[in-house]
């Protein structure tokens, strides 16, 4: 009996031993990688000429393939970084990590030209080689283990939109206006917006000032094109209704937006504010969103609303609470209202900085705590 159970012993022990799973060492799984080369790493051109036109239509891709042999044992985190490869890194883009089972970047023309102009801060038209780098890294309990890369160059063609101003002009900027009235260039060469009151009538756009053609007209229903001439007699952008209205105009896709707005300009003050109930700041419109205003300040207890002038008499019509003290944190709908003196209430605790954005038209607006 003895013997019997020992043999049983002995055999269990190695049937155990065997299930076990033999795991590699992590330094010879590894040894097949290079730290400078681990990753398949493509790229979807490595000279690629940047163009307005196409600036949200994808530039760059970059694609790599994960490492399935090391995933197979031990967990992998992939992070994403790119720098103008002559500064090495050391002015990178905030380091990404990617998502779970997401193996690629993209960007667009828009993007790219961004990080190179606002981002690394080069001017001019000359080519921009950037780093793309992807890093691999091996998660492992025993031991830290140096992060696996791979890095391709890419040579960027940034573009350059030098300012060129435009010029409102018609029988809708009101009767006996002859002036041509600019428009803000609000994305050099790119992006113009205006707010103001429009009349019945019509009116172009003039690309030199004092001078009515060559002036953008109507095409189509948001289009623009360009006439030369009053002899080519193109069709004006056509108003039917005198209000006060927004226009963005986008130049590089000749795209023009007409919006009628219930109000020009927006004000916010109060006891909580600043600057009091005197010489309100002026709110600031989204250029794509024209019924959209944000403002961002300091609050302290007290109490605060909008004015439509730059002003809080009785006279003035202000945007307030549909009840007196309403909570910046629960009240978020907004009254036009020249009769009831109701007002949001800023109580000590909620004392801080805010970001404050109305809409106009949902007459919905939210006080958004940022520390």
């Amino acid at each position: 009996m003895k013997k019997l159970v020992y043999m049983l012993g002995v055999l269990l022990f190695f049937s155990c031993k065997e299930s076990e799973p033999v795991m590699p060492q992590l330094e010879d799984l590894i040894a097949a990688y290079r730290e400078d080369d681990a990753i398949r790493l493509e790229v979807s051109s490595t000279k690629i000429s940047l163009e307005p036109i196409k600036r949200r239509e994808q530039a760059l891709l970059v694609t790599w393939e994960p490492l399935r042999e090391i995933e197979s044992h031990y967990p992998v985190r992939y992070l994403f970084k790119m720098d103008v490869t002559e500064n090495n890194f050391t002015t990178s883009i905030p380091l990404e990590e990617m998502p779970e089972g997401v193996f690629f970047k993209s960007y667009t023309h828009d993007e790219l030209n961004h990080l190179i102009r606002n981002f690394w801060y080069k001017v001019g038209g000359d080519d921009v080689r950037i780093s793309v780098r992807v890093i691999a890294q091996v998660q492992s309990d025993a031991k830290f283990i140096k992060p696996l890369y791979s890095t391709l160059d890419v040579n960027l063609t940034p573009f350059q939109l030098d300012s060129k101003p435009l010029f409102l002009y018609g029988s809708a900027m009101g009767a006996g206006n002859t002036n041509m009235i600019d428009m803000q260039e609000a994305i050099q060469g790119e992006i113009y917006t205006w707010r103001g009151l429009l009349h019945p009538g019509s009116f172009k756009i003039a690309k030199v000032m004092d001078q009515s053609f060559p002036a953008f007209v109507k095409d189509g229903e948001d289009g623009l094109k360009v006439s030369e001439s009053a002899a080519d007699d193109d069709e004006g952008f056509k108003i039917t209704k005198q209000g006060n209205y927004a226009i963005l105009l986008d130049r590089i896709n000749l795209k023009i937006y007409i919006t009628e707005i219930p109000y020009l300009r927006v004000y916010f003050g109060g006891s909580a504010t600043p600057t009091g109930w005197n010489t309100p700041p002026l709110m600031n419109w989204d250029m794509y969103k024209p019924n959209v205003c944000t403002l961002t300040t300091s609050l302290a207890a007290g109490e605060v609303k909008f004015s439509t002038e730059p002003n809080f008499s009785t006279a003035t019509l202000q945007l307030r609470p549909w009840r007196p003290n309403a909570s910046i944190a629960q009240d978020n709908d907004v009254l036009a209202s020249v009769l009831q003196d109701w007002k949001w209430r800023v109580n000590a605790d909620e004392a801080g900085m805010y970001t404050i954005i109305l809409d106009v038209k949902s007459m919905k607006v939210q006080f958004i705590k940022l520390d």
